[in-house]
C-alpha cells in the first residue's frame, strides 16, 4: 500500500516552509496528490460585563486576526502554487483552543498529515495543540518537520534510512504500521530499543528480534540495535543513535491517553517532538 494524498497543514509561510518542502518531497516520492489546509487561529471572546462592549472588541480582534492571516495565506498560496499548481489550498479557522480538532478533521481525508514544529519562541503552545489534535483525533499519522528541513547533506532524503524507536507498545506498533510506505522502500531500517529488558508481555526473550523478523518477512532491510541510555534521557540517547545512523526519519508512537496537557506526550516523545533533527513520524 502506498499513500495517494499527502496533506500539509500550514499557518505561517516562514515557519511552515519545512513542512511544505517535506510534504512536496513525500508526494513526489509516492506519486501522491499534495493537499494543503491553511489554519487561522481566532482569538477567544473577551470577558466584559457589557455585551455591546464585548461585541465591539471581539469584532475588532477577529478583524485583525483575519487580516493578518490573509496576508500569510497569500504568501503560502504563492509558494505552493509555484511548485504544485494542482494543489488546492483549503482554509479553516477556529478559536485557538479548537484548532487542533479542526486540523484533525482535515487530516482524516488524507493518508498522512505533515506539519512543522516551530521554534519555541514562535507560538509553540498552539502548534503543540495542532500536533496533538492530529495525533489523537484524526486517526492518521503525523509527520513533523524539524526547523530548516532539509538540513545537512540530506538532499531532501526522507525515509531512506529509518530509525524506529521501539518499546513493543501498541502505539509503537501503530506507528510502524502507519510508516509502511517508508519502511517498504527504505534502504535501511534500524529497530532501536533503549534500556530494553526481556519481558513476557513486551519485548519477549530478545528485545527487537520479533518485530525485526516481521519486517524482514516483508522484505525490509532490518537491523536491531539495543542501546543503553547510561543515565541520559531516552530522547537524547535516541537522537545520538539517529546521528550515528545518519537517519533521515524517526518513527515512534505518540504516548499516553491522558488529556492533561503536561501528560499528553510521554517524556521521550515530547522531547523528540521539540528537538529531533530529522522528520518524526508519530501515531497513536
Amino acid at each position: 500500500m502506498s499513500w495517494k494524498d499527502v496533506l500539509v497543514l500550514v499557518a505561517d509561510a516562514r515557519i511552515d516552509e519545512p513542512a511544505i518542502a517535506l510534504a512536496e518531497e513525500v508526494a513526489r516520492r509516492f506519486e501522491a496528490q499534495l493537499c494543503a489546509t491553511f489554519l487561522t487561529p481566532l482569538p477567544d471572546e473577551p470577558l466584559a460585563y457589557e455585551p455591546t462592549v464585548v461585541a465591539g472588541v471581539w469584532a475588532e480582534l477577529l478583524g485583525r486576526a483575519r487580516a493578518q492571516s490573509e496576508a500569510e495565506r497569500a504568501k503560502v498560496a504563492a509558494r505552493i502554487s509555484a511548485a504544485a499548481p494542482k494543489c488546492e489550498l483549503k482554509i479553516a479557522e477556529a478559536l485557538s483552543r479548537d484548532l487542533g480538532r479542526v486540523a484533525a478533521l482535515h487530516a482524516r481525508y488524507a493518508d498522512i498529515a505533515v506539519l512543522a514544529r516551530s521554534p519555541e519562541s514562535d507560538h509553540g503552545d498552539l502548534r503543540d495543540e495542532i500536533v496533538e489534535g492530529v495525533l489523537f483525533h484524526s486517526g492518521r499519522p503525523a509527520l513533523v518537520a524539524p526547523p530548516n528541513w532539509p538540513g545537512g547533506n540530506s538532499s531532501k532524503s526522507v525515509g531512506k534510512r529509518i530509525l524506529v524507536a521501539w518499546d513493543a507498545s501498541r502505539e509503537a506498533t501503530r506507528a510502524l504500521a502507519d510508516a509502511s510506505p517508508f519502511i517498504d522502500t527504505a534502504d535501511s531500517v534500524a529497530i532501536v530499543t533503549v534500556d530494553a529488558k526481556p519481558k513476557m508481555f513486551g519485548h519477549g526473550d530478545t528485545p527487537g528480534a520479533k518485530i525485526a523478523a516481521h519486517l524482514t518477512r516483508r522484505g525490509a532491510k532490518v537491523e536491531v540495535r539495543n542501546i543503553e541510555s547510561k543515565s541520559k534521557p531516552v530522547s537524547l540517547a535516541l537522537m545520538d543513535e539517529a546521528r550515528a545512523l545518519n537517519a533521515d526519519l524517526i518513527v515512534m508512537g505518540g504516548y499516553s491517553s491522558s488529556r492533561l496537557r503536561e501528560m499528553v506526550f510521554g517524556g521521550a516523545t515530547r522531547d523528540l517532538l521539540r528537538t529531533a533533527e530529522a522528520p518524526l513520524l508519530m501515531s497513536h
